[in-house]
């Protein structure tokens, strides 16, 4: 997807011969002064991060993409490599623009589908109508309605309509926007592929547990709204991780991008990328609104004032890190005590913090 862009940023060998991914260590010149610059910004990093207070979100945000990714090995902290690509994508995401341009063009009609699925009262006829004109979004849709989470008849459902009245209006959303993002998620790689999968059912959970949270405040009427955007927040996280594998590939084909280096990189751009995709789509005003939100909450203490601005997008940020706990607790690398010590440093609401009680009752674990 990013080959144009990234033809602009790294070397290319246009000659008949096997490709050079490690051109840059052929000039010692060059090669000494990338080294020395890394250890530079290395031993500054190192000088100045004990004088900066790191947040309880950026730590959990850390012990996340851990999770992700796998931990990073001690030696990738003085990778020069890792330093060296991380520092080329950087430029190309202080304009977001050259990454848009590589991306596909959001079709009219699904701009249509998402403004009319941000309001409760749509009219059914004319999104099914919109959503005939996407053929791999409403094949997504269907095959949603035929899975056995909805389908309990095993009555097979062959068209639209019946998928509506089998989905419900959040199925129905949930059908487009998977059909949506699997036109963004890359095929190619395995390693990708187990990632991909992991982030997927991370946003689908952050929309399922916004709706649950807005269901039970007296904000009931944004539940939808908030599904939808639950469902996108983590969008940047696919795009920024699949820029990085394929920058990381012409230089350094046979390693994964699980550097300290490319995961400090999502941490600090991936909520903006979101952002920046849904304003390049023209997302209604709301749902920018809310994503801009889930950039500038950067503090659990922030939780409280912007809970009287904006509340939806308030149970959106909160519903995103319960998924990440559960996720995290379902793979063991939680234990039910971490998690309610996660939940008190970084939740606000009563909300949320009956939704984390409501989960471990279920599972028959008591706090």
């Amino acid at each position: 997807m990013f080959k144009a862009v990234l033809d602009c940023l790294f070397a290319t060998n246009t000659s008949k011969e096997q490709p050079n991914y490690f051109y840059f260590e052929g000039d010692e010149e060059l090669e000494e002064e990338l080294i020395n610059k890394s250890l530079n910004n290395i031993k500054k990093a190192n000088i100045s991060k004990p004088l900066r207070l790191i947040s309880a979100e950026e730590t959990h945000q850390q012990e996340f993409y851990d999770f992700l990714f796998g931990q990073s090995p001690a030696t990738t902290q003085h990778d020069e490599l890792s330093h060296y690509v991380a520092a080329q994508i950087d430029t190309v995401l202080r304009n977001p623009e050259t990454i848009f341009q590589a991306m596909p063009v959001l079709p009219a009609s699904l701009s249509k589908v998402i403004e009319q699925l941000s309001d409760n009262n749509f009219d059914t006829e004319e999104l099914l109508v919109l959503i005939q004109q996407e053929p791999s979004i409403a094949a997504k849709v269907i095959e949603l309605a035929n899975s056995s989470f909805y389908n309990h008849t095993n009555k097979e459902i062959a068209d639209l309509k019946s998928a509506f009245m089998l989905l419900g209006s959040n199925g129905l959303i949930e059908g487009v926007i998977n059909g949506f993002v699997s036109k963004l998620t890359p095929q190619s790689h395995i390693y990708f592929k187990q990632y991909g999968n992991k982030i997927w059912q991370h946003s689908l959970a952050t929309g399922v547990i916004a709706k649950a949270l807005l269901n039970t405040s007296t904000y009931k009427e944004e539940a939808a709204q908030g599904y939808l955007i639950g469902l996108i927040c983590n969008l940047g996280d696919m795009i920024m991780y699949q820029l990085l594998m394929e920058a990381f590939s012409f230089v350094h084909p046979d390693c994964q991008p699980n550097s300290y280096a490319f995961k400090e990189l999502m941490q600090k751009n991936s909520k903006k990328i979101a952002y920046h995709i849904a304003k390049h789509w023209h997302f209604p005003p709301s749902i920018l609104d809310a994503l801009a939100l889930q950039v500038k909450l950067t503090k659990p203490s922030m939780l409280s004032a912007a809970f009287t601005k904006r509340p939806m997008a308030c149970f959106v940020f909160e519903a995103n890190i319960i998924s990440e706990l559960i996720m995290m607790f379902e793979h063991k690398d939680k234990t039910e005590e971490e998690v309610y010590e996660a939940v008190t440093a970084l939740l606000h609401s009563e909300e949320a913090k009956q939704h984390i009680k409501l989960y471990f009752a279920n599972e028959g674990v008591t706090p």
